[in-house]
């Protein structure tokens, strides 16, 4: 529990769990200052991989809850945004269930929805991990992890993967994507298992998770790339030059406003297929 309160001080979320009737200015945050935070400040930047096992590690690691939050109030946790096309438009992907497979753990499977413009269209998908590695970060100060009910951080894993999102081809506009996907998460040695944000040289670049390929229409030769993450403001800048501004109180560029991030700070629950007015 101590964990958990933690985290939710100093791991910046990506949206404020807000009900639908709650039309109030969302404030975003993301993770770099909790990664300043943490540094030990030291000149050795180089990560260091150890090979495991990737089958004992997610035969006892249920991954599921770390994708998709099935807390009713936090739905927008499950909401991650993007950039697609070569113009690097906005693109939203929102998991409404990811599964662990029952037989390979090595696989999740997804149900969800898109949204491009005004585009919407449910997919089935999966996930399917390939390798994993655990890793020591010296940047990292790890006295930060320790509690005093003994609780301490046991290991942090990068994982690397593939992931195929299928959309519903009854719609003229939907396709597949597929790409490569790539994580960051930590185990505690009592407490929950969580994302790891606290080191952007590796892997998903900080984001938590991300994924990046090639978005293709059915029966068409049309196929634009696609990147999306758990926290892209992480790595946005490395996309779209100067596309945000600060660190706890996010500001996005006014000249790329136009490409899809004019209502980026309202609650938009787009993904709901019947909604309730109040």
């Amino acid at each position: 529990m101590k964990t958990k309160l933690l985290l939710i001080a100093v791991i910046a979320v990506f949206l404020t769990q807000l009900s639908c009737a709650d039309k109030k200015k969302m404030v975003l945050q993301t993770h770099k200052e909790a990664v300043d935070t943490l540094s030990t400040g030291s000149n050795d930047t180089l990560v260091k991989f150890a090979d495991i096992d990737i089958h004992k590690l997610l035969d006892t690691s249920d991954l599921s809850r770390m994708f998709c939050n099935y807390d009713s109030l936090g739905a927008y946790d499950n909401r991650f945004d993007g950039f697609f096309g070569e113009d690097h438009y906005r693109i939203q992907f929102y998991f409404s269930s990811v599964k662990r497979d029952s037989i390979n753990h090595l696989v999740y499977h997804i149900e969800g929805k898109s949204k491009f413009k005004e585009n919407i269209a449910p997919f089935n998908g999966k996930i399917v991990f390939e390798n994993a590695k655990s890793f020591t970060d010296p940047k990292i100060n790890l006295a930060e992890w320790k509690y005093d009910n003994g609780d301490s951080l046991k290991g942090i894993y990068s994982l690397v993967g593939r992931l195929i999102l299928e959309e519903d081809k009854k719609l003229g506009h939907a396709g597949v994507f597929s790409g490569d996907f790539r994580m960051e998460f930590a185990n505690m040695a009592k407490s929950d298992k969580f994302l790891w944000f606290y080191s952007p040289s590796i892997g998903s670049k900080g984001a938590g998770f991300a994924s990046a390929g090639t978005w293709q229409q059915y029966g068409k030769a049309i196929a634009k790339p696609f990147i999306f993450g758990r926290d892209i403001f992480m790595f946005a800048n490395n996309i779209l030059a100067d596309f945000s501004y600060g660190e706890r109180d996010i500001q996005i560029n006014e000249k790329y406003v136009h490409l899809g991030w004019d209502n980026y700070w309202e609650q938009d629950e787009w993904w709901v297929e019947t909604k309730t007015k109040i």
